[in-house]
């Protein structure tokens, strides 16, 4: 089979043929590798913002135990306005007393209802509603409660040891699992 070979301002049809034939593969590469990296920082995005909601609820958790008083390891032990402890075994609730004397809660659940097996951060304020603080992006698994020196009879400043674990949801089904761990210190001098 003989094929012409005109000339295209120097080329000859076979070479503009091939030339655009790479090109087009070229191409095609390029703009699937533009779209995987769009895609890929569209989730790195919504990862970033489910991270920033983790954190802004623990950093809420934080303040507010910083400034509260009396603070009580599992709440369904006892009452909330007793100091309790619970330095060994860790609970999966806390509660303390605010600055104005109202008591702030706070647990594991789900939507409204605390349990060991909830998926959220619930907070309640002065006996109010449990409100979820993190988003539903954010699947809480494991909220454990660690706190010494609740009592002012035993010379030790009141903390909170707060452990967090669970899975942050990207899109769909992909997932990344997170620990966190922060310790609280009541700013109040306990004397």
């Amino acid at each position: 089979m003989n094929i012409p070979a005109h000339n295209i301002r120097g080329f000859t049809l076979i070479e503009v043929l091939v030339s655009v034939a790479i090109f087009s593969v070229v191409m095609t590469i390029a703009l699937g590798a533009l779209l995987a990296m769009s895609e890929s920082d569209r989730k790195a995005q919504t990862l970033k913002s489910v991270i920033n909601n983790l954190n802004f609820s623990l950093d809420s958790l934080s303040r507010a135990a910083r400034i509260g008083t009396n603070y009580h390891c599992d709440a369904s032990v006892g009452t909330f306005s007793t100091p309790r402890d619970c330095a060994v075994t860790p609970a999966s609730s806390f509660a303390f007393q605010a600055g104005d004397s109202s008591t702030t809660y706070f647990c594991l659940g789900n939507s409204s209802t605390c349990s060991t097996t909830g998926t959220a951060i619930l907070r309640s304020i002065a006996g109010g509603a449990l409100v979820p603080i993190t988003s539903g992006e954010v699947r809480i698994s494991s909220l454990n409660f660690y706190v010494t020196g609740s009592s002012s009879a035993d010379a030790l400043q009141p903390k909170v040891t707060i452990l967090v674990s669970g899975t942050v949801v990207v899109s769909g089904t992909q997932t990344s699992q997170f620990n966190l761990q922060t310790s609280v210190t009541q700013r109040v001098y306990d004397q």
